[in-house]
């Protein structure tokens, strides 16, 4: 049996390859980690054949039962060096956007994941942050506070693709 650690990422990587897989977007994971753990692209068709395109988007994937949720947040302590990392590529101009995405898993493992004949059903919700601001000397974590409203949803993926779109053009990060 695999490390709770690993089940939780696993689950988070099923939950975020669903929402992708909803609204035809193509999604990349990566087995080495280099600060990001995976990337979505839009596809387009040319001449009935289908292409990525447009501009990327990267992602730093955490799956958590210890986030706190509050009425309008979700609070989480990121581990500092994957906070700065991401810090740094936000400042950095040659790289391509980064978000976190962050699933909230149901304390109670047995919530996690039910199934019937009617089909799967994932425990807790996910929620992306583009992370902005200064590097932080903290040696441990940086608490991080989450919107609520930030929940990755089909929808709110297609919006995080046209703000990398816009971050690109105009170094403006816009998503509404």
């Amino acid at each position: 049996m695999f490390p709770q650690q690993i089940i939780e990422e696993l689950l988070s990587v099923a939950h975020v390859q669903a929402v992708a897989a909803k609204v035809g977007v193509s999604i990349a994971t990566f087995d080495r980690d280099h600060g990001v753990d995976g990337h979505f692209r839009q596809i387009t068709v040319i001449e009935n054949r289908r292409y990525a395109c447009g501009y990327g988007l990267d992602f730093q994937l955490k799956a958590s039962i210890n986030c706190k949720i509050e009425p309008s947040h979700i609070r989480y302590d990121l581990e500092s060096k994957t906070y700065n990392d991401l810090i740094r590529r936000d400042l950095s101009r040659d790289t391509i956007p980064c978000i976190l995405l962050l699933k909230v898993l149901p304390k109670d493992k047995d919530s996690w994941l039910s199934d019937n004949e009617d089909g799967i059903l994932l425990g807790g919700a996910c929620y992306w942050a583009h992370i902005q601001g200064e590097l932080s000397s903290n040696k441990e974590s940086v608490r991080v506070w989450i919107p609520k409203t930030q929940q990755l949803t089909p929808e709110a993926l297609l919006r995080l693709l046209d703000a990398a779109h816009n971050y690109a053009n105009n170094g403006v990060w816009i998503c509404q």
